[in-house]
């Protein structure tokens, strides 16, 4: 019988919650690390993350540290010996820091490793179309996403799906492993398998800048930019003289020259380098998001 508090869980937003939520069930949580409470809202008034919320609510100890220095170290020992879980943490942590781990650091990582290693893979599979990835748990070592392979789920998206739904999905089949996996590895009956790093493909981090659309790209494309960004940068462009927000697209066989407005009835459609992205979901800067009928209502004069 494996003893209550084995693990450390290292995990921030809130595609980390099933996995601490999981674990937490499973009475093995010792302590959780995640990132310090940071501004939000207008008021920019501190807010804890979801992860450190599900603690305060649980009453598990949890460690914000703003630096993996030598006294966020010395507390951590504290809570040792236990095997460290890493779930969007959001930082690197540093050799020194996983090397105080009982047995190997492991993670949840949201591809079909060793495809897409790096720190955008949901957003980089949607962006190029991909129609399946998968939930990867692994150990870590000191190679980004390089680690041995504990076991793998591959899951199909949708042709619509966006960021927010497929990372959801995503955050409960690491759950999913996570439960189904975590015994054996901490009573040492699972045999890692090394990935093959001549299969290895990454993916960068998300800029801001990344959400402008080029409309002279197709609009299978444009639609996927939508997707991938649909919780942030979010897909943007200038019309007119409006700043706008592409919330949520469809693919239509319409002939329209790139950038080109049409708007029938309570419709809206925007021509690519092929075809043209149909608006279902738009958002004016400043304003809240808004069904393109009620949109096209409001602003269609902008237009003409």
């Amino acid at each position: 019988m494996l003893n209550k508090g084995r693990i450390i869980f290292w995990g921030t937003p809130e595609f980390a919650l099933p996995s601490l939520q999981a674990l937490h069930k499973m009475n093995l949580i010792q302590a959780v690390v995640t990132q310090p409470d940071k501004p939000a809202g207008r008021g920019k008034k501190l807010l804890p993350s979801p992860v450190k919320q599900y603690c305060l609510d649980n009453n598990i100890d949890t460690l914000e540290p703003i630096k993996l220095d030598q006294a966020f170290i010395d507390g951590l020992k504290k809570y040792l010996p236990a095997t460290f879980v890493v779930v969007a943490y959001g930082k690197i942590i540093p050799q020194e820091v996983l090397d105080l781990s009982e047995l190997a650091a492991i993670n949840i990582h949201p591809s079909q490793l060793p495809e897409l290693r790096g720190p955008s893979p949901i957003q980089t599979a949607l962006l190029r179309g991909f129609e399946s990835t998968a939930v990867s748990l692994m150990q870590l070592d000191e190679k980004m996403d390089h680690g041995p392979i504990l076991g793998q789920i591959e899951v199909k998206i949708e042709p619509n799906e966006d960021y927010i739904e497929l990372a959801g999905r995503l955050s409960e089949l690491g759950a999913q492993i996570l439960s189904d996996k975590i015994n054996d590895y901490l009573t040492e009956q699972i045999t890692p398998l090394p990935q093959d790093d001549d299969k290895a493909t990454f993916c960068k981090m998300i800029k801001k800048q990344d959400g402008q659309i080029d409309w002279s790209k197709t609009a299978q494309e444009i639609h996927n930019q939508v997707r991938a960004f649909r919780q942030w940068p979010t897909a943007f462009t200038s019309l007119g003289d409006i700043d706008l927000k592409i919330i949520q697209t469809q693919v239509v066989d319409r002939n329209l020259q790139a950038k080109e407005v049409f708007l029938e009835k309570d419709q809206m459609f925007i021509g690519a380098g092929d075809k043209a992205v149909e608006i279902l979901q738009i958002q004016p800067a400043g304003k809240k998001v808004l069904k393109i009928a009620d949109f096209v209502r409001g602003y269609s004069k902008n237009f003409k």
